[in-house]
């Protein structure tokens, strides 16, 4: 469905609601967030090849923000992650470093074997020494914003399209809300809500897919 169809469905559904009532202006506002908060809470929109980071010596972190147009996140699913010189390093976190290697802090440059996120900046392990190669991050992005009838949301991504309707849903939510129908609108979230744990559900089922396990 593009931006018209999904406000048209809405107001088929929801006869009540007239132009009088909440304008087409309010809606297609809601359209442009409700897309912005379907895509962040299924990150369903991801950078399939990965995203390239060119590195220099002694570099030990990177702002993920600066790097990588509309960066959200990393992407861990299996196959994703972040690789240094075409190989996965491991993620890890502060504490477990903290735990297992003490002095990690203080160590010379060399080859980064594990990363970890802290806010917006990927952060490596070591200092990467003088042959510095470079990262490939795979990454969980914000989408396009929503802004046009014509267009359909979650980047217009056909294999996104069975879920539409989920903004059909956003918008009962957010428009009985804002007509003071707030026991309607309370039940519009849960369904909302509903409909995004099941695309959360399908999404995640076909990313991750089966997994190989290698003994170490």
């Amino acid at each position: 469905m593009n931006r018209k169809k999904v406000i048209s469905t809405f107001r088929d559904e929801n006869p009540e609601m007239t132009t009088k009532r909440i304008s087409n202006t309010i809606l297609q506002s809601f359209c442009k967030e409700g897309n912005k908060d379907v895509c962040a809470r299924t990150r369903c929109i991801v950078d399939e090849d990965g995203a390239t980071i060119s590195t220099k010596e002694n570099d030990e972190r990177f702002d993920l923000t600066t790097e990588i147009s509309k960066f959200m996140d990393v992407d861990t699913a299996p196959g994703g992650g972040v690789l240094y010189n075409n190989k996965r390093i491991s993620v890890t976190t502060m504490a477990m470093l903290d735990n297992d290697y003490p002095s990690w802090r203080d160590r010379t440059s060399g080859t980064p074997k594990k990363w970890y996120k802290r806010g917006k900046w990927l952060c490596l392990d070591r200092p990467i020494d003088s042959n510095a190669e470079d990262i490939k991050v795979y990454c969980v992005l914000r989408p396009d914003d929503f802004d046009a009838d014509t267009k359909t949301p979650f980047n217009e991504l056909e294999y996104l399209e069975p879920y539409h309707y989920v903004l059909v849903k956003y918008l009962q939510w957010k428009a009985k809300e804002k007509v003071g129908k707030q026991g309607e609108g309370a039940k519009a979230k849960g369904e909302y809500e509903t409909y995004i744990a099941y695309m959360i559900k399908m999404i995640g089922a076909v990313r991750h897919g089966p997994i190989k396990f290698i003994p170490a």
